[in-house]
C-alpha cells in the first residue's frame, strides 16, 4: 500500500508511523508513506495556507489554491 499525505505537520505523521504495527509494515516494505508539506507550494512571504471562512464564523479553512497546487 502506498499512502501520500498532504499535511502541515509531516513530522507528526512520521513520528506516528515509526512505532507499532505501521512501523512493522514499513520495515517489511508492505506499505510506504510519503508526506508533502503544504507550505512548500505557497507564494507569499508568510507561507500562509489558511484563511477565514467566507461566510464568517469560527475557525480557519485551507485555501483552495494551495490545495490545488499541492495536488
Amino acid at each position: 500500500m502506498k499512502f501520500q499525505v498532504l499535511t502541515l505537520f509531516p513530522e507528526l505523521i512520521e513520528a506516528g508511523i515509526s512505532s507499532g504495527v505501521l512501523s512493522q509494515g514499513l520495515k517489511k516494505s508492505l506499505l510506504s508513506v510519503s508526506c508533502f508539506q503544504l507550505r512548500d507550494v505557497t507564494t507569499d512571504l508568510h507561507r500562509s495556507v489558511d484563511d477565514r471562512p467566507f461566510g464568517g464564523g469560527d475557525g480557519m479553512i485551507l485555501m483552495p489554491d494551495i490545495l490545488e497546487a499541492a495536488l
